[in-house]
């Protein structure tokens, strides 16, 4: 790896970009909110919480006690 991000899939790219205008960058979001703002965009439930688990697990998201925030 020459330490670049990890590439994602374009479904996960567009809901990182819908979350970046909707997540707090001092609080963060909470999962179910999140969840929500992505379907009201367009995404099912099943592939909301799927980009969820791949911004998670590829180090876009992380979490602190309940609420995910966006990598710097």
């Amino acid at each position: 790896m020459d330490g670049g991000s990890t590439p994602i899939p374009p479904f996960a790219e567009e809901a990182l970009a819908l979350l970046q205008d909707t997540i707090d960058d001092s609080s963060g979001i909470e999962e179910q909110s999140a969840l929500e703002a992505l379907e009201a965009e367009g995404f099912s439930t099943a592939d909301a919480r799927e980009a969820l688990e791949v911004l998670e697990m590829r180090g876009y998201l992380y979490r602190v006690e309940n609420q995910l925030r966006i990598t710097d």
